[in-house]
């Protein structure tokens, strides 16, 4: 190693020697502040970690309750159509009862006014014997 007393008076010795103590003062906040970012980093990734796990367990609930919603919905839709098929049904086989209860009466009726006129010819002719 050479003697650095012999160099201390240069100018630009002096220039790096300065350089070098800056740099190594600069090393030392840079040295400090990644011990301290480490944990300060950590910390901010475990608190994302866990706000994206919430944010992810509320959708899971809420995915949750739309297949619940939908099961549901599916359910009473299908309830829906069968009542519907038997309110059809049910009003489709009174409408024929009450179709052929009708077309029976105005056969009846056709019937009797159709013996009333025998009786009645039957009646003209005991008069007229």
């Amino acid at each position: 190693m050479i003697a650095m007393s012999v160099y201390d008076d240069d100018k630009k010795i002096k220039r790096i020697d300065a350089d070098i103590d800056k740099f190594k003062d600069e090393l030392r906040v840079a040295d400090s502040q990644l011990q301290g970012i480490d944990s300060r980093l950590d910390a901010d990734i475990e608190r994302f970690r866990s706000i994206a796990k919430a944010r992810r367990d509320e959708y899971e609930a809420i995915r949750q309750r739309v297949k619940t919603a939908e099961a549901a919905w599916k359910s009473a839709d299908k309830d829906f159509q069968y009542a519907k098929k038997q309110k059809d049904k049910q009003v489709s086989g009174l409408k024929k009862q009450t179709d052929n209860l009708r077309k029976r009466i105005r056969e009846a009726a056709k019937t009797r006014e159709k013996r009333i006129r025998e009786i009645e010819k039957e009646r003209e002719k005991l008069r007229q014997e």
